[in-house]
């Protein structure tokens, strides 16, 4: 597991507001005078009582469970913001049926105002429609085409956009390009190559080598699961 992105990518809107939400309920439970100003029954004591904890603890061990794979680091962080905050939100509704709401209501707050940050680093990839790819890869059909099919809600997606961007910046050249096809807006392209774009298709992303515009699948790659990508050999 290791950092895919520059450690600055994590000091943004979207991790400060998901990790402040993650510590919330302790953070407020523990420091003086907010433990006494939020929780009324804590006038002599500010700190985590037995029941407390085992959320924690059980929290703890749901995330070692989940993350046996060995994930990366970004799906790692992501987790861990899920599940704590679900963790805090049950540790609120214990105290107090307000706290709860006003929980919830921070954390839409938050999915609303401080989406996930994009990558913005050099990359080498051009964005089709149907109609652009097919005639790109009629006109010039010795140029080979490493193509990706997403949509913009996929978390998978989001996770392959990163790696996806570098390898076309280092990789790319005069007959190897990168490009995206955005199935959400795409639709026809999504039937022609019968990909499932709904929210529990495993198809996505599909990484598509057009090589002289002539199809063959890859059977290894269909095999992989874990990825959840489809992949296509396209040679003479």
């Amino acid at each position: 597991m290791r950092l895919m992105v520059d450690p600055w990518h994590y000091v943004s809107g979207f991790h400060i507001s998901h990790l402040l939400l993650s510590i919330s309920f302790t953070l407020l439970k523990n420091v003086r005078p907010l433990c006494t100003f939020v929780f009324e029954e804590s006038d002599h004591q500010c700190s985590l009582d037995w029941n407390e904890t085992n959320i924690y603890f059980f929290l703890i061990c749901t995330l070692v469970v989940k993350n046996r794979k060995g994930p990366s680091f970004d799906e790692l962080l992501k987790k861990i913001f899920l599940f704590s905050k679900v963790a805090n939100f049950l540790l609120f509704f214990y105290s107090d049926l307000r706290l709860a709401i006003l929980f919830s209501v921070a954390c839409m707050v938050v999915v609303v105002t401080c989406p996930e940050p994009i990558y913005k680093g050099p990359q080498e990839i051009t964005y089709f429609t149907h109609d652009t790819l097919q005639e790109e890869l009629e006109t010039r059909p010795r140029t080979t085409w490493l193509i990706e099919l997403y949509t913009s809600w996929s978390a998978k997606c989001q996770e392959l956009a990163t790696p996806f961007a570098q390898i076309s910046n280092t990789y790319s050249h005069t007959h190897l390009k990168f490009g995206k096809v955005d199935l959400g807006r795409q639709q026809e392209t999504a039937k022609e190559y019968l990909i499932d774009t709904s929210a529990t298709s495993s198809q996505l992303p599909t990484i598509i080598l057009f090589q002289n515009y002539t199809q063959r699948s890859d059977e290894e790659a269909r095999e992989n699961q874990e990825r959840s990508c489809q992949v296509f050999l396209y040679c003479r």
